[in-house]
């Protein structure tokens, strides 16, 4: 697993987080195909069986890879954004988005903030993705992938759409977190090893408990 800190990212000093204003995705980007290729150059990694995940910022990145590499065989994005001219209105944090985006508003300067969305290059999308989000995520809201997903599903790759109940930036509940793990695993086994069986939503409802059914409860002991 490479998890790189790409410019953009933290704990290399302000000048490496700051690095990336005014042109948001591309030096991380670099950064981030610059590890893969020294771990396939090292030997560590087949370059025909690899996948790309990431949540927040890394579903960002996410997005920026799936609509502009097809090195990758899998993707999981995860709450990432699509459309920073629409994200602007709907995110919390509007200061934050100003500043890595030029220090303009998106009403003086659309451009500044369309040629950095993901959305814009979704015909170049090949790899099959999986995206996860909140419903009621104000960083980075839900409609940022129900974009991405229509998108996705109007250029013919094959897509699934996780919704998560809850008002958080992250999965709240543990059960849902799991969900999210065994499904990726499953679709990371499915497109990027070819074993098994890709995991759609819709199987969620099979584990499910059927409220009709016979309860037992066994009680031991006093408490």
């Amino acid at each position: 697993v490479l998890m790189p800190n790409y410019r953009g990212s933290t704990n290399y000093g302000e000048a490496h987080k700051n690095g990336i204003v005014g042109n948001y995705f591309d030096p991380g980007y670099q950064d981030i195909m610059t590890g893969v290729d020294h771990l396939i150059a090292s030997g560590l990694v087949d370059s025909t069986k690899m996948g790309a995940l990431g949540w927040s910022a890394g579903g960002h990145w996410s997005n920026w890879i799936l609509t502009h590499t097809t090195r990758f065989k899998g993707i999981s994005s995860g709450a990432g954004t699509s459309n920073w001219i629409s994200m602007y209105a709907q995110s919390d944090v509007q200061r934050n988005r100003q500043h890595y985006l030029g220090d303009k508003l998106p009403y003086d300067d659309f451009d500044a903030y369309w040629r950095q969305s993901p959305i814009q290059f979704i015909r170049n999308a090949k790899t099959p993705t999986m995206i996860h989000v909140v419903e009621g995520d104000p960083r980075v809201p839900s409609p940022q992938s129900v974009e991405l997903h229509m998108g996705l599903k109007r250029v013919g790759v094959p897509t699934e759409l996780f919704m998560y109940p809850g008002f958080s930036h992250g999965i709240p509940d543990a059960r849902n977190r799991l969900v999210k793990s065994m499904s990726e695993m499953a679709w990371m086994d499915y497109y990027v090893l070819g074993k098994g069986s890709k995991f759609s939503w819709r199987q969620v409802l099979e584990t499910l408990e059927d409220p009709k059914a016979e309860k037992k409860v066994d009680v031991k002991g006093d408490y």
